[in-house]
């Protein structure tokens, strides 16, 4: 019997062409020889008694193609037509056109609801929690409770310390693009705004420093720390202060352009509800099935690393340009 797509119950990896199989003479399920050894029985032993018999893992069947009409596409499962561009069938949620990559179908029924202690037909609102559950996916029993918070108490502002560290990387992570882009573009506007005194009080301390330390291609920290010995207490108190006064520019430059992911930090989560009951709705409303709906909740739904890494890319091509600029 071949045994290529089956896998040794004891170790769990799949048999080769050039693995040693033995079979159980109980139940007929295959091992490794070496496995059989060093487990001294049937991996099923306990099973047996119970007049176990082992069962070969049934083949994988292939859809059928997608038929091509004058007018577009035929569903060869149900036989609605459709038009060309169709990726599912909205009658019985067979795929029909190409897979977007990173687009799954199949999965287990309950696999988003690991973590989320409600009813699936609990209402938030809207949705029920299982339709949140698949759509959110990633840390879905931290956001369905949140979400649950919401409905009971009424209130919009929580508290999100993914989106006030990350802000507003962390919007563009969770699809949520349109709040994404104003915290992304009040943080621009931000850093133009106070870029200028910042860099004023730069241009004023190495003005100070300048007057004692030469500064050029051949400064190293030994050498200025040399320099900076040599100088009289009054030269050195100078520039102290000056640095002092950078200091608190640079703390100050950096603690205002952390006030927005204080606002992010506080309606992250009430933004991201929003979002989770439109795009369900509206889920619901196209689609005709079940199936058709966990399909798009699938695309639709839960984070994308290209959005957070687009954020990124923008944010250090604007300060490389505030940079440029001074």
């Amino acid at each position: 019997m071949n045994y290529l797509n089956e896998n040794c119950p004891v170790c769990g990896k799949q048999f080769t062409p050039q693995d040693d199989v033995v079979v159980c003479p109980d139940c007929g399920a295959p091992h490794h020889r070496d496995c059989w050894r060093e487990k001294g029985a049937c991996a099923f032993a306990e099973a047996h008694r119970d007049g176990y018999t082992w069962q070969p893992t049934p083949p994988v069947q292939q859809p059928q193609p997608t038929q091509q009409t004058q007018d577009g596409l035929r569903c060869p499962r149900c036989g609605e037509p459709c038009s060309a561009d169709t990726l599912v069938c909205p009658t019985c949620g067979n795929r029909l056109g190409a897979v977007p990559e990173g687009m799954a179908y199949a999965f287990n029924e309950d696999y988003f609801m690991r973590g989320v202690d409600a009813q699936p037909d609990a209402d938030l609102d809207g949705v029920t929690a299982k339709e949140a559950a698949i759509f959110v996916q990633q840390r879905a029993g931290a956001y369905v409770r949140k979400f649950q918070k919401q409905k009971t108490t009424g209130r919009k502002a929580g508290w999100n310390w993914a989106a006030f560290f990350f802000s507003p990387f962390w919007f563009f992570y969770r699809k949520i693009y349109k709040a994404g882009a104003f915290f992304l573009g009040l943080w621009m506007a931000l850093s133009a705004f106070l870029f200028i005194p910042l860099g004023r009080v730069v241009d004023q301390t190495d003005a100070v420093v300048s007057q004692y330390i030469t500064i050029d291609e051949t400064l190293t920290l030994e050498k200025s720390a040399q320099e900076y010995a040599a100088l009289d207490a009054a030269a050195q108190q100078e520039i102290q202060q000056a640095a002092h006064r950078l200091t608190r520019a640079m703390a100050l430059f950096y603690a205002a352009l952390f006030v927005p992911n204080i606002f992010a930090a506080l309606f992250a989560d009430h933004l991201y509800k929003k979002k989770v009951v439109k795009d369900v709705q509206s889920m619901r409303d196209f689609a005709q099935n079940e199936q058709t709906f966990k399909m798009l909740a699938l695309r639709r739904g839960g984070v994308t690393v290209f959005g957070l890494l687009g954020c990124y890319f923008l944010q250090m091509m604007f300060q490389n340009l505030l940079l440029y600029l001074s």
